[in-house]
């Protein structure tokens, strides 16, 4: 794609491509006219309806957005991962707007956007559903935009944001400042909250619930600094009985795991059983390496007594060197255990921590945090601590409990204004790589989403 929708603007005839239906998991292929998404067709029924949403969901699968940017790019770009790759942009914070990479990620979630702004479009017209099923799957589709632009904005900063399928208007879109894009995913996001319950429409957790919609409110009220707010979501989760802290860390990454919001199916459009991508992306057997392994730095950030290290690493050596490997996930050494986690009960508690630190509540804070610590062996935190240490000693924490889930390492440190530490670890660092580049490509069909980010 050269733009937001330039499929659309090629008139390709557009599909609702590897469509399932969720009662029976079949495919379903439907031709669309071009230039437009049949929703009189789509919408009349409520099996082509529940298809429309899986699509989105399998889109959703397959967006390295919300994995890190993909390959653990994401972990390279701060000092979680050391690359083997002879060219790793990433991890060389060498990327630049002509980097094809770039181009993808926008395009590839602007497309996916595009989809749900068809869907819930489609869907508010129509009425083959009963009210209360219409609106909880409008829910879900307002989370999953609010989610877009959640993490969108936080990696490319000021960007559209777009709510239509109207091509013309979205081709000359102007940005939103970053603030007004937290604002207006405030906004879909108590759509959803308004929608959508605690039941689970899986048993695997495989779809977001009203938990997991709370849980990105309270993220989005961290970046909008309204901390009071971040404690509040973040305690209606801690205190939800659907969520335990699993006391075996073994169990964490499971698929039956108490603790997991929200995962998601490894299982391809074909419903074959596969095992979760970040078990092959991690996992390694022979040395060396030949294209990823856990940092100095970041093995250096456990302490020895830390049960994540012990259970979620693993040291791969031939009698002479040694390297480390993320082994969170395990299924490429067994049969399939394991979903992929989008969201775990963890962060809840990490989130509210951060809120009651920045509203001075440090000991209380301290007392949250702690929960965490001696769960995976490790001694509590004097509640003496002042707020900056206890800002350092919480990022640690992250990256003890979060290292190479979802790009965490990265926005944990800009959201607290700390990405200046990368500067003593990673020698090509620069103020600029806090945004990456909007595409180039992008620039040059549409002059309102100039000025290019700083530094590029």
């Amino acid at each position: 794609m050269n733009n937001l929708y330039a499929p659309i603007k090629k008139g390709v005839g557009l599909l609702i491509l590897s469509l399932f239906l969720i009662a029976c998991e079949d495919m379903v292929e439907i031709e669309l006219p071009d230039n437009q998404l049949n929703t009189p067709a789509v919408f009349s029924d409520k099996h082509t309806i529940n298809a429309a949403l899986s699509n989105i969901y399998s889109n959703f699968r397959g967006a390295f957005l919300f994995d890190g940017m993909g390959d653990g790019n994401l972990s390279k770009y701060t000092d979680e991962l050391e690359s083997f790759l002879q060219e790793d942009f990433f991890y060389a914070n060498s990327l630049t707007a002509s980097e094809p990479i770039v181009s993808q990620l926008w395009n590839l979630s602007y497309s996916d956007i595009y989809h749900i702004n068809a869907f819930i479009e489609g869907l508010e017209a129509s009425n083959a559903l009963e009210e209360r099923d219409k609106k909880a799957l409008l829910g879900e589709a307002y989370f999953l935009r609010g989610l877009y632009y959640h993490y969108l904005t936080q990696l490319f900063g000021d960007i559209p944001y777009v709510t239509t399928t109207d091509y013309k208007a979205n081709s000359r879109i102007g940005k939103k400042t970053y603030l007004e894009v937290l604002d207006l995913v405030e906004k879909d996001l108590k759509t959803a909250l308004e929608s959508m319950d605690n039941a689970y429409r899986h048993p695997d957790r495989i779809y977001p619930n009203k938990a997991v919609v709370e849980l990105v409110l309270a993220k989005n009220y961290l970046l909008q600094k309204r901390f009071d707010l971040v404690e509040q979501y973040a305690q209606n989760i801690i205190d939800n009985p659907l969520y335990v802290l699993e006391t075996d860390l073994n169990k964490v990454f499971k698929k039956s795991a108490f603790s997991t919001l929200w995962q998601r199916s490894p299982y391809d459009i074909y419903q074959t059983e596969s095992n979760t991508p970040e078990s092959a992306i991690y996992n390694f057997t022979t040395l060396p390496p030949t294209r990823i392994a856990l940092s100095n730095t970041q093995m250096q950030a456990f302490e020895p007594n830390d049960l994540r290290l012990q259970q979620w690493t693993k040291e791969v050596t031939n009698g002479v060197d040694s390297y480390w490997h993320v082994y969170k996930y395990q299924g490429l050494f067994n049969a399939p255990i394991e979903y992929s986690i989008v969201f775990r009960l963890e962060e809840a508690y990490f989130i509210k921590a951060e809120a009651l630190a920045y509203q001075e509540k440090v000991s209380d804070a301290v007392n949250v945090l702690n929960e965490i610590r001696t769960r995976r062996g490790l001694m509590g935190l004097p509640t003496t601590l002042n707020k900056a240490d206890f800002i350092t000693e919480l990022l640690a924490e992250y990256q003890r409990e979060f290292f190479t889930e979802g790009g965490h390492r990265f926005l944990d440190l800009k959201r607290n204004n700390r990405l200046q530490d990368l500067e003593l670890i990673k020698p090509n660092w620069e103020t600029k790589h806090a945004l990456l580049p909007i595409p180039e490509s992008e620039l040059l069909l549409n002059e309102n989403l100039k000025p290019q980010n700083y530094g590029y």
